[in-house]
């Protein structure tokens, strides 16, 4: 199996509208779970009452969501959308 990585314009529009220091961790969080998904230090873990969404943390208060898909033999890692745990999470 084959992991691929895609973002959608949204996450695109949003890190890059990061702060300096939020946009430094975020890239160093997104190569780490390109390079070794199953680190502790990104507390992966899978969005409660979803099939396939995922979360990584960036920092205390920052989120990226990840979409993961299978595809033929491949694994479509989607990075759906940055921003603080209310952006990402909005109340109900």
């Amino acid at each position: 199996m084959t992991r691929k990585f895609r973002s959608t314009r949204k996450f695109d529009k949003h890190i890059k509208s990061l702060d300096k220091t939020t946009f430094k961790q975020a890239t160093k969080v997104i190569q780490l779970f390109i390079d070794n998904p199953s680190h502790p230090s990104l507390r992966y873990k899978k969005i409660q009452s979803t099939s396939n969404y995922y979360e990584i943390e960036v920092n205390s208060s920052v989120r990226i969501i990840i979409k993961i898909t299978p595809e033929s033999n491949d694994q479509i890692n989607t990075f759906f959308i940055v921003g603080t745990h209310d952006e990402v999470f909005p109340p109900k």
